[in-house]
């Protein structure tokens, strides 16, 4: 094997090995901004909507960029973690980046990568910024009209924050990474909204107790602000497991009865947040209509986000990994379903709040399955001593596939599976189990 191709696999490893992605993470636009200027691809003028935010991020980014690709953009679209294959994590017009195509780019990379690590100023590039380096020049040579990108982690230090975003949108703000980001909502929303930039259009669904904070960023930068249940607002109509119904009502709109197929309250404000975000960029010129948006939206599949994978028996899966996501999931949970004939299936990283998680995972049942993913994830010990405390039932595997089998040979009569906790367990297990190309 060439050192050509070892390169070209190492990166690939990192992306198919389960948070391994995270153990290289070093925030900074100095690498990226490297790697770009290198490449000498022409993205600047490209307009971009950027999504930051604790949770939603993804969602949020997908409604908006299928709402684009109903009015006939061509949409460069660009999230992350991967669920499957790290090919889904860029995509063109709802099609990932084809492998021939990744490869070609990140060979073109591994010398700009090599340069950069002899340069004390600058360094070694990591996973994330070779993988949005590879975005950013894969969407400027197939010359997209916009680029939707979420952030990888925080905002103003992240390796998109070299983009910049037209349309913004901070989804809300929550407790996760505060080793990086800081101990506050205050201090990791300053760190988000770094990514606001002169003359962009922000829209937010943050709690009202930070709009003040946030207000006065967008004053000091110049730019106007959004914010759900102020400036936009939804009346939720229904929601069931076949999605959800919603009136949005904005200064500039009023649509009755959208419709989405994403499940639960959060994915009817992720839904408004994309409407708004439309909204700004008809002002900038794009040309978006009611029609577009209502087709962009019941479109719209986010894999793993509150999903029925099967119905019989029933099957569901969410990625939710912090307590905010966690707290959302088992809201909406207990809102479909009144009794706790439920097994969980839980994973969780090792740098999040283990009992918060398990605390509110017990609202929603108390028999549970749980299962690890070295590197990235807490071990059985550490969670079996935790769970003892919510669960009166507990079972454990080390390996997640193990895990899955188990509770499918372990289903009373009746009783559902809820796989959570960690997106890099629940995509092991999607994989391994053919369950998302398995749907019945």
């Amino acid at each position: 094997m060439t050192v050509q191709n070892n390169f070209l696999e190492s990166l690939k490893l990192i992306g198919s090995k389960p948070g391994l992605e995270r153990l290289d993470s070093k925030l900074g636009l100095e690498r990226i901004k490297f790697l770009l200027e290198k490449s000498t691809v022409d993205y600047e003028k490209i307009p971009v909507v950027h999504i930051a935010g604790t949770n939603g991020k993804g969602s949020v980014a997908t409604f908006i960029s299928k709402i684009l690709g109903q009015s006939e953009y061509k949409v460069g679209f660009y999230v992350s973690p991967h669920l499957i294959d790290i090919y889904e994590r860029i995509q063109i017009k709802d099609k990932n980046i084809p492998p021939n195509e990744f490869d070609k780019i990140l060979s073109e990379l591994k010398y700009y990568c090599e340069e950069a690590e002899k340069l004390k100023n600058i360094g070694s590039p990591t996973f994330f910024e070779i993988l949005t380096a590879i975005s950013i020049i894969y969407f400027a040579r197939k010359k997209v009209d916009i680029i939707v990108s979420e952030v990888g982690l925080g905002g103003r230090l992240d390796a998109t924050n070299i983009l910049n975003g037209k349309a913004i949108a901070i989804t809300n703000i929550s407790y996760d990474h505060q080793d990086i980001l800081g101990n506050t909502k205050e201090q990791i929303l300053i760190e988000k909204a770094g990514i606001i930039k002169k003359d962009s259009k922000v829209s937010s669904c943050i709690d009202l107790e930070l709009a003040p904070l946030l207000e006065n960023i967008c004053k000091d930068k110049n730019v106007p602000l959004y914010l759900f249940n102020r400036d936009f607002n939804t009346i939720q109509k229904k929601i069931s497991f076949e999605g959800s119904v919603f009136d949005y009502h904005s200064n500039e709109n009023l649509f009755k009865d959208v419709k989405i197929k994403m499940i639960g309250k959060h994915q009817i404000t992720n839904a408004a947040c994309a409407i708004n975000l439309a909204e700004s960029l008809v002002s900038f010129g794009f040309k978006i209509n009611e029609e577009s948006i209502r087709k962009g939206l019941k479109k719209s599949i986010w894999p793993g986000r509150f999903q029925l994978l099967k119905k019989d028996p029933m099957i569901l899966v969410d990625v939710a990994h912090n307590v905010a996501g966690v707290k959302t999931l088992s809201d909406t949970f207990n809102e479909l379903i009144s009794d706790s004939k439920t097994l969980l299936l839980v994973g969780i990283s090792i740098d999040k709040d283990l009992e918060g998680i398990l605390a509110e995972l017990s609202k929603i049942s108390k028999r549970i399955v749980l299962t690890t993913l070295p590197p990235r994830c807490a071990s059985i010990n550490s969670l079996e001593s935790i769970a003892k405390k919510y669960f009166s039932e507990i079972n454990s595997f080390e390996d997640p596939l193990n895990a899955f089998d188990y509770c499918m040979s372990n289903l009373k009569s009746g009783e559902r599976l809820l796989i959570t906790g960690s997106i890099y367990v629940a995509g092991y297990i999607l994989k391994g189990r053919n369950l998302l190309g398995n749907r019945k």
